[in-house]
């Protein structure tokens, strides 16, 4: 190494050193607090999105089948820590855009907030499809509501979510008055 290029090396790397002896700079103090998405189980939350992907498989074929982006409202627990990487991933999962007046079908999809007692934890999982009547107002439509609980093994690693008791409703269908 030509000794112009040592010579100019030696105070950086003086500098360094001593800098590195200092108390920590606040920039580096801040990344030392916990960011709020890792104040929340993230791998509870991940299976509770395998869960939900599953039990919405046949509006996800459809959405790969047909490109346009589908109508959906996702409600989620607005003080989650983890709520805009969950929204992110079901937005891309299903194509999701707002839903509009114009909309015949739409979906709309609400995850509680994740309860974790002991060694299980639970969430509520509402789906509803909403379909305008041709030529009315009115809508009908279907839904479910899962009660899912996701264990965890001894291990301490979570296992797969599952329903421990869900209900299903359909709405009356649409009514034709006239001939």
């Amino acid at each position: 190494m030509p000794v112009g290029i040592r010579a100019s090396l030696t105070p950086i790397l003086a500098l360094s050193l001593i800098a590195a002896s200092l108390e920590p700079l606040e920039a580096q103090a801040a990344q030392r607090t916990t960011p709020p998405e890792m104040s929340s189980d993230s791998t509870a939350w991940q299976r509770v999105l395998v869960y939900v992907v599953g039990a919405l498989g046949t509006q996800i074929v459809q959405a790969a089948a047909d490109t346009s982006p589908q109508p959906w409202r996702l409600r989620l627990p607005t003080d989650e820590p983890q709520r805009r990487l969950l929204e992110m991933q079901l937005k891309t999962i299903h194509r999701a855009r707002p839903v509009t007046d114009s909309d015949a079908v739409t979906y709309t999809l609400e995850i509680g907030p994740i309860s974790i007692r002991n060694d299980t934890a639970r969430v509520r999982v509402s789906v509803v499809v909403t379909r305008r009547c041709p030529g009315s107002t009115q809508t009908t439509g279907s839904g479910n509501v899962d009660d899912v609980f996701i264990p965890r093994a001894a291990q301490g690693f979570w296992g797969a979510a599952r329903s421990s008791r869900a209900v299903h409703g359909d709405r009356v269908g649409c009514m034709r008055f006239g001939p």
